[in-house]
């Protein structure tokens, strides 16, 4: 992929990664959850939601100034992260740590709103796959 569609695709998975987290929390918070007594701190997460938008707002701040040093005829691929032939012992063992990470990472995600099923099977990829996104794109800005 170009570096253009590349940026543009991880920028529009972001912005579905927050809006699952928006849809989510938003379940979360009219439904309630069962088995807590202070139902009241769900009134708490439109404070979340704002947070977010600043995380993801940084976040792609700083993969835009990464992504700066790219050239622009530069063609990223993700499935070349996933071949594992031919690399070096630490380079399979930091791509382990990677997927071990972002495996995690999902499930907390999941785990964090399973009351919306949907949502949060949505958050839950959507965000795997942006943190796929970005270690490629940084991965990129370093080989430049």
């Amino acid at each position: 992929m170009r570096k253009q569609l590349f940026w543009l695709t991880m920028c529009l998975i972001s912005i579905f990664h927050g809006f699952c987290f928006y849809q989510a929390s938003a379940y979360a918070m009219n439904c309630g959850i069962s088995n807590v007594d202070n139902q009241a701190a769900l009134l708490f997460i439109p404070f979340l939601w704002v947070f977010a938008v600043g995380v993801l707002c940084v976040i792609n701040g700083y993969a835009y100034l990464a992504g700066r040093k790219i050239g622009k005829s530069t063609k990223l691929n993700l499935l070349e992260l996933f071949c594992l032939s031919g690399l070096t012992r630490e380079s399979r063992s930091d791509r382990f740590v990677l997927f071990s990470i972002t495996f995690l990472c999902m499930l907390l995600g999941y785990w964090l709103f399973a009351i919306a099923k949907i949502w949060s099977l949505a958050y839950a990829l959507s965000g795997g796959a942006y943190l796929i996104f970005l270690y490629t794109w940084l991965r990129s800005s370093k080989k430049e």
